[in-house]
């Protein structure tokens, strides 16, 4: 039966420091590694941008 024979999904789309780097420069104003790892992503770049963004929120300067 299909439910037993499920394989468990460990793949790593984007480790957690490149959405940290990626964040960092985006709130610097430069998407360049942002779009470069949503583009390696492929079919999860929503997933991945959504935690670039979300991520890029602790390093906004406050003005």
């Amino acid at each position: 039966m299909g439910l037993f024979n499920r394989k468990a999904n460990n793949e790593v789309i984007a480790t957690a420091a490149e959405i940290d780097a990626a964040a960092k420069a985006l709130a610097n104003d430069d998407s360049s590694l942002a779009d470069k790892l949503c583009d390696r992503a492929g079919q999860h770049s929503q997933r991945v941008a959504m935690a670039i963004l979300a991520r890029s929120v602790d390093y906004t300067p406050h003005q």
